[in-house]
């Protein structure tokens, strides 16, 4: 890990998932190098104190946060095409008469009975595990959580709805301005009605 990546995860934290996990050394170069540029420094102490400027954090920020979203994008693209290879792949089998083709539907058959039948007897079967059992019974358990969501993604396709809600909100929250301090004009002492008159005053002037 670069010593200007520090300056990047302390502005975006959610970076870290892309600069620990698959493609890391492209996403943290390219991290590094906006934090070069936008700060102008090449070491972690310079470029801590440029990032000091709020317009310098919020620029920077901004710059990371397009680089976080390529990398989901990269992802998504890759799970994707991960996805169509092994459907074209069955397809392919299919048209040859092969025997394998039937393999995607026999192993989706096994892990969704294997999912409701465990399901079932967590929920309902009244007895008492030994420690060992149990934690089979709950490694099992998560394998086929797992399996069943690669089953559905399979068969029905995976919607990226969320992921786009998501991508929006995070884009509003990047874009909307802080909302400026409310500043008390007063020669006297301040008590609740100042306040109350002030917060009202800038209500009154946010909507205008």
């Amino acid at each position: 890990m670069g010593p200007l990546i520090p300056v990047a995860l302390s502005l975006l934290p959610s970076l870290a998932k892309w600069i620990g996990g698959d493609g890391a050394g492209e996403v943290a170069t390219r991290a590094a190098d906006v934090v070069r540029t936008v700060t102008g420094a090449d070491n972690p102490a310079d470029a801590a104190l440029a990032v000091s400027d709020p317009a310098k954090a919020a620029e920077l920020r901004v710059a990371l946060a397009k680089i976080e979203r390529e990398a989901e994008a990269a992802e998504r693209a890759a799970f994707l095409a991960d996805l169509a290879s092994a459907r074209q792949q069955t397809v392919a089998l299919a048209q040859a008469g092969s025997g394998i083709a039937w393999a995607p539907a026999i192993i989706s058959t096994v892990i969704v009975v294997g999912f409701f039948v465990c399901t079932l007897v967590m929920l309902f079967v009244e007895r008492t595990w030994d420690e060992r059992t149990a934690g089979l019974l709950n490694t099992l358990y998560g394998a086929l959580i797992l399996g069943f969501g690669q089953v559905s993604n399979y068969w029905l396709g995976s919607s990226s709805g969320s992921k786009r809600s998501g991508d929006a909100v995070r884009e509003i929250a990047t874009a909307r301005p802080a909302a400026a301090p409310v500043v008390i004009s007063t020669s006297g002492p301040v008590t609740t009605d100042s306040l109350n008159d002030a917060s009202l005053a800038a209500a009154r002037g946010g909507r205008q």
